[in-house]
């Protein structure tokens, strides 16, 4: 089915409250009915099937209205994560063509708009643009439009008909540049991201009766999945914004949630909240769901001692969305592991020559599934080279395949640092630090954290005499509009970085560089 057969479907089947944006709960039948209104203002607005709009919102019911107009009209719609600022936002919207932007106007107190106006400048293909007023900061902004009428306009009057081909392109997701400097653009067809979460609905027991309130953006796999498991169950959703563990305590409280999404670091944030407070209770909140980072066996017990749920542990890939997951009626050892593989798809490790690896033995992870991404948008050799021959996607992580089926995750393979679920290549950051002339050498590494499983480390070679402090370092990428969790948070000075034979920088030997107890300059 498409995204729109699914909404139809949920407003006739859930006629009650099934969409909390914080504040006020909503119907499907409503999200059908202004769908229809938004979709008839992008429509005279000139937007077509297979154009491309982007998005960067916060969690929210305007965020969701988007998502089902584009799908209702076959327009693409490509979610940016709401810390991206200038650099990133410049090179995604010209890299896939974007015509259409709606964006906040702040991020974090911090105005933006001056910002977009300088990203629209650079990107011919941006036809329309428009603001969505935070309230936080007055003002209209000549030239651009206000969303509030993509909320407010009347009926839509005559559309095209909806498309009814569910292998149709639904979306595009910007991958964390797991293989290159810059994220690839996944394109997701309707029957993939919405059949991969019917199976995890299948394999999770979840239904129309439950509600998921995830923590994770709507612009990462992560927190797109909580979306599309309401919709296809019929069951309902809530909507968070930004991260604060009180407010997501609460909004769990308000929506009588029974399942809840959080990557580590945040539910590492509950649990001391709830340890302050242990006669809080949440009796309706049946499971935790949880990934995108490494998942310690003290943070599954201090989950279960304090929310009192079952928890399970995702791994996934933008390329995939949820890959594998342990199940509800797994031994309690299975967390150690990322599970097994969905419904109707399939995982193999392979040694260096290609080869089955035996049980237990470190190697290439491969992932295969009739949901999986489609394509890189507009870039067939990447596509080709991210595929074996027989259709497996080379996942660039390390994992053991266990006899029992369940999935032992080993880390990357590549230059990824993953901030608290956030992910970023050192190699992007890099590229931006090569104008400073006080650098010879320099390369981004990742450091553990007890908290966000890793933190990005600088380690720089200097010219003769010249100094560098880490405030100089961040202040000249925020300069160039990088997103601020991107930012070097440690500063190594050494005398010279090892090196290879050909003179090229031996990421393999740089963790030694790194002493354990230096201090950030």
């Amino acid at each position: 089915m498409t995204f729109t057969a699914y909404l139809e479907r949920a407003a006739a089947g859930h006629p009650g409250a099934a969409v909390h944006d914080g504040s006020r709960w909503r119907t499907w039948q409503e999200c059908l009915t202004q769908s229809e209104r938004t979709a008839g203002v992008l429509h005279r607005r000139g937007l077509r099937a297979g154009d491309v709009l982007a998005a960067q919102l916060p969690n929210g019911w305007e965020w969701l209205v988007l998502h089902a107009a584009t799908a209702r009209l076959g327009v693409l719609l490509l979610p940016l994560h709401t810390a991206y600022r200038a650099h990133e936002l410049a090179s995604l919207l010209t890299q896939a063509g974007a015509v259409a932007l709606v964006a906040r106007d702040s991020y974090r107190g911090r105005y933006r708009v001056d910002e977009i106006l300088g990203v629209q400048q650079r990107c011919p293909s941006l036809r329309e643009v428009w603001i969505s007023p935070s309230g936080d900061l007055p003002g209209a902004v000549a030239g651009l439009r206000s969303s509030t009428e993509l909320l407010t306009a009347e009926p839509a009057g005559e559309l095209p008909d909806a498309p009814r081909d569910s292998q149709a392109p639904l979306l595009l997701l910007a991958s964390s540049g797991t293989t290159s400097q810059r994220p690839k653009l996944c394109v997701h067809r309707h029957a993939g991201l919405l059949g991969n979460a019917e199976a995890v609905a299948q394999d999770g027991g979840l239904g129309p009766g439950d509600t998921i309130v995830s923590a994770s953006p709507l612009s990462h796999a992560f927190g797109l999945l909580s979306v599309h498991l309401a919709l296809v169950t019929g069951g309902a959703v809530g909507l968070f914004e930004g991260w604060n563990a009180r407010n997501f305590l609460d909004l769990l409280h308000a929506a009588s949630a029974t399942a809840a999404f959080a990557v580590p670091a945040q539910l590492r944030d509950l649990v001391a909240l709830l340890e302050q407070s242990p006669q809080e209770t949440l009796p309706a909140l049946r499971e935790v769901r949880t990934g995108g980072a490494p998942v310690p066996r003290e943070l599954v017990d201090g989950l279960r001692r304090t929310v009192g749920a079952r928890v399970i542990v995702q791994w996934g890939m933008t390329e995939v969305g949820a890959g594998t997951y342990t199940r509800p009626g797994d031994p309690a050892e299975l967390t150690g592991t990322v599970g097994r593989p969905g419904s109707g798809a399939q995982v193999r490790v392979v040694d260096e020559s290609g080869a089955p690896a035996g049980p237990g033995v470190t190697g290439e992870l491969q992932y295969r599934s009739p949901t999986m991404f489609s394509e890189y948008f507009r870039a067939p050799a990447l596509t080709r080279a991210a595929l074996t021959p027989d259709g497996w996607l080379r996942c660039g992580d390390r994992a053991a395949l266990n006899a029992d089926g369940s999935v032992s995750y080993r880390g990357r393979a590549d230059e990824l640092i993953n901030r608290g679920g956030l992910k970023f290549n050192a190699l992007e950051v890099e590229e931006l630090l090569n104008d400073l002339p006080q650098l010879v050498q320099h390369a981004v590494v990742a450091t553990p954290d007890p908290r966000l499983g890793q933190r990005s480390c600088l380690i720089v070679a200097l010219a003769e005499g010249a100094d560098l402090t880490l405030d100089e370092v961040t202040g000249h990428l925020s300069r160039k509009g990088l997103a601020t969790y991107k930012l070097p948070e440690r500063l190594v000075v050494v005398d010279r970085l090892p090196t290879t034979v050909t003179g090229k920088i031996a990421r393999a030997r740089l963790q030694a560089v790194v002493p354990p107890a230096a201090v950030a300059r």
